[in-house]
């Protein structure tokens, strides 16, 4: 590859790296009969645009650009006007892919990272005495046409010929392009071309430079030394002129169905001396049919910048040539607009804008997102080239600085404020650039985080009967006892006092049955003597500030919204109408050093939590089961929303273009499945751990959160499991028997009265049930078959209604969700395990003492007694 290049050479170059292989017949040193070279013809390949890398050497006539020119069209009511810019280059917009080894398609502009897959090589040896110029007329190839892969690093089956003999090398991609024909090959070669009529056919047409080596070491395709010993480098020039649309300033919306150039050169002759096209002839109409919609406000925005670029041979147009735009915009129409003696330079783009205004013909601004939409479920880039330039009366082409900004639509959200920086919707932006004359221009990444599956009324039962729920601000605890779990029914802002659990009474006095012992401490492990928080520990305890932990449904609780009210005595936090859905939120109170001193459950459902299933157990004993198990969330299907972002881009001058662009992030797959599902808790624990999605082994996801919900410690102390309500505990050894019920003393299971404590996770007028309050649940008390859960009778005798126990698995310290069911009771059975109702599809463990204290676990309430 070449190593000393001219500043103007390094912008527009592009390389592909040799691979080295030490197979003889394509590289590697051998002995070689043919000579004393050792390695095979030529391997490197680089991409060149045609002038610009000689740009030295051209005449000052030369590096004008061809006037900017505006045309009118005509066949609609109203004018439609044409402008005509050219800049130096052929470059279509970069794949997100890196890896890419080939083009799209055929008619896809090439560069070095899409080069194709093979070229056609002739190569022509000659004495080592003479010249290429020298023999050039008689000379013939000694090896034509030979087909040089990619697959084989570039190499060909021959062997550098020696110190006897000159190589000059011609070569033409793709490999036999459709439309190439009368290659000649006696001296300088030529070919005739004849330019497919269908757009997409038409080939990104490379041929090489004549490039003169000045011996070994010196990279080149003509008078290479036959014992260059090495890869050489073979350059190639675009040898067409690529043709791209654009809405221009302003244009009326609709959608153009085909773009046709009539009446323009289709055929030509190639020569390999003079690197120009001769003998044009054969006029001739190419169309493009696709639909491109023309969207309200976009401007300055390129159309046909992938597989779909026209590229036409180099010529001054005719005069009699012509574009036709069919637009459909409810009536078809097709408007034609002049082109003649328009300028298409080899290895040039030209670019003709569309507008319904005209505008002026000195600054020129384009924009070039990626025709490909953002996914849904993951970030995503959205590459964007950027074409900022003003032309001089004399044709000089200089630099316009730009700036950038932009807004978005989400149907959850609305109309975005208008942002020139980044923000967590949009993480990657670029806001300036200081422009660029080619068409290469300045490639700007537009960064768009993950979207998320949002609840939808039209999906959910449940969400409808939410969002139809009257305005219920207020105090949750108003008239009722405190609690860790609040439940939420309707859209609305609410408080509730900074209380430890249900430490106070519906009627303002403390709650002295559930705490008072050493067994209940605060968040420093100080005996909590005082219902309310800031005034334990002596008033040590100050809250500072609220926030979210975590919750499994986007913005169910406004995270702007959670915050401390003036006094410090209450928490608020806020649930908007368009975001309520069943869900579940953990919402924690402060100090100053941001040590959580408590928190809380804030769980939304539209069951009714008045709704009470009575079941009798096998003693005759009649309890009263919440509706549903603590925070479950009904089966639903969420959907992602399609959100477009508006890209405004304008350039700093006075007199300077505005361009603009809509980026749309979508998925075909668009919607997120939950089965049934409901937190777990840890024994003697008052905070949830997150779900399963119901639909397997994985996690119910989790947003807004200032906590990663299930990290995980070690730890005996009762206030680590107060500071890290996220943290599942794996080392949860504890003498304590009365976390769930206080003045427990007992390890069996029995019917005795629950003392509902601080500890305790479930809403008002709810405790953990007594631990043998699923007795009645028995083999032969079960229903029908098993479905991912039992239904059991509720009555023992195996009468009355019936109650479906669903198995939602459970959670080990990471992940869990085995295929049964496990519901907590009040009473542990030793210092590291648990009395619970544990079942699946084998088997039923009515009073179950094994299972460990640390494993998560679903709870049903019961009506406290």
């Amino acid at each position: 590859m070449k190593r000393v290049l001219t500043s103007l050479k390094i912008f527009v170059i592009i390389i592909v790296a040799l691979t080295l292989n030490s197979c003889a017949d394509y590289f590697g040193y051998n002995t070689n009969s043919n000579g004393d070279g050792k390695v095979g013809l030529p391997g490197g390949v680089n991409i060149l645009n045609s002038d610009i890398q000689t740009a030295k050497s051209r005449s000052a006539e030369g590096l004008i650009a061809p006037a900017i020119r505006t045309t009118m069209g005509h066949g609609g009511s109203k004018p439609l006007y044409c402008r005509y810019t050219t800049t130096p280059g052929i470059v279509t917009k970069q794949s997100k892919n890196a890896a890419i080894t080939k083009p799209a398609t055929r008619g896809m502009s090439i560069t070095t990272n899409s080069f194709y897959d093979s070229y056609s090589l002739y190569t022509y040896l000659y004495s080592n005495a003479d010249s290429w110029s020298a023999v050039a007329t008689t000379t013939t190839p000694t090896y034509l046409d030979e087909q040089v892969k990619r697959a084989m690093s570039w190499m060909t089956a021959e062997f550098w010929p020696g110190t006897g003999n000159r190589c000059a090398f011609f070569a033409y991609a793709p490999y036999h392009a459709v439309g190439l024909s009368k290659f000649t090959t006696t001296g300088w070669p030529t070919f005739h071309y004849s330019v497919p009529n269908d757009v997409v056919a038409q080939s990104d047409l490379l041929v090489t430079r004549n490039e003169v080596s000045l011996g070994l070491g010196h990279y080149g395709s003509i008078d290479v030394p036959g014992n260059f010993n090495m890869p050489d480098s073979l350059t190639f020039d675009h040898a067409c002129t690529a043709i791209r649309f654009a809405i221009g300033s302003q244009m009326a919306p609709g959608i153009i169905k085909k773009i046709e150039l009539r009446n323009v050169y289709g055929a030509a002759d190639y020569k390999y001396s003079t690197e120009t096209w001769n003998n044009l002839d054969t006029l001739k109409t190419f169309t493009l049919t696709q639909d491109f919609e023309i969207r309200s406000g976009e401007s300055n925005k390129i159309l046909n910048n992938d597989d779909n670029i026209f590229m036409m041979l180099p010529q001054k147009v005719p005069a009699s040539a012509t574009m036709a735009i069919t637009i459909d915009d409810g009536t078809s129409h097709t408007i034609t607009a002049s082109i003649g003696n328009d300028d298409w330079k080899k290895g040039y783009t030209v670019t003709y804008y569309l507008s319904t205004a005209k505008v002026s013909d000195t600054y020129v601004l384009a924009i070039v997102p990626s025709s490909t939409n953002i996914p849904l479920k993951t970030s995503g880039t959205n590459n964007v080239t950027i074409n900022s330039y003003k032309q001089s009366y004399y044709g000089s082409q200089i630099a316009v600085p730009w700036t950038a900004s932009y807004s978005y639509d989400d149907p959850n959200e609305g109309t975005s404020a208008t942002y020139n920086k980044t923000t967590d919707i949009v993480p990657g932006f670029v806001d300036s650039g200081n422009g660029s004359t080619t068409t290469t221009g300045e490639s700007v990444a537009f960064t768009v985080a993950s979207q998320v599956a949002r609840s939808r009324s039209w999906r959910s039962s449940h969400t409808q009967t939410l969002r139809n729920a009257t305005d219920a601000s207020g105090n949750l605890a108003a008239g009722k006892r405190t609690a860790n779990c609040y439940v939420v029914q309707a859209p609305g802002t609410y408080t509730f006092p900074l209380v430890y659990g249900n430490a106070l009474n519906g009627d303002g006095s403390s709650n002295n049955d559930s705490y008072g012992t050493p067994t209940f401490v605060d968040h420093n492990g100080v005996q909590i003597n005082s219902p309310y928080i800031y005034s334990t520990n002596g008033g040590a305890n100050v809250p500072y500030d609220a926030c979210i932990v975590w919750q499994d449904a986007p913005h169910l609780v406004t995270p702007s919204s959670v915050q401390l009210t003036s006094d410090k005595h209450s928490i608020q936090f806020t649930v908007e109408r368009k975001n309520i859905c069943a869900g579940n939120c953990v919402i924690a109170v402060r100090d100053k050093n941001q040590n959580i001193m408590w928190s809380w459950h804030i769980w939304v459902t539209d069951h009714n939590m008045s709704n009470t299933i009575a079941v009798k157990n096998q003693d005759g004993i009649t309890s009263n089961f919440m509706e549903v198990p603590l925070g479950w969330c009904d089966a639903e299907t969420r959907v992602y929303d399609k959100r477009t972002f508006h890209l405004n881009i304008k350039q700093s001058e006075t007199g300077g273009q505005t361009a603009s662009a809509d980026i749309i992030q979508l998925s075909n797959d668009s919607t997120y499945e939950y089965g049934v599902n409901a937190p777990y808790y840890q024994w003697g624990r008052k905070d949830p751990f997150l779900p399963s999605n119901g639909m397997g082994n994985i996690d119910k996801p989790y947003y807004d959160n200032q906590y990663t919900p299930v990290e995980t410690l070690s730890s005996t102390d009762i206030k680590d499991l107060i500071l890290y309500p996220n943290k599942y505990n794996t080392n949860y050894t504890s003498t304590y028997l009365e976390l769930w019920n206080k003045g427990n003393t007992v390890t069996t299971v029995n019917n005795s009265h629950v003392y509902k404590t601080i500890y305790d996770p479930n809403p008002d007028m709810y405790e953990m049930p007594a631990s043998a309050v699923f007795s009645g649940f028995i083999s032969s008390n079960k229903v029908g078959t098993y479905n991912m859960g039992w239904h059991f009778y509720c009555n023992y005798d195996g009468t009355g209604p019936t109650m479906f126990m669903s198995a939602m698995g459970v959670r080990y310290p990471y992940v869990g969700y085995y295929n049964y069911g496990v519901y907590q009771t009040s009473t542990p059975s030793s210092s590291t395990t648990g009395i619970n109702f544990n079942f699946g599809a084998e088997y039923i463990y009515t009073n179950n003492t094994r299972d460990p204290r640390y494993q998560g676990q679903n709870t049903w309430p019961t009506l406290e007694k």
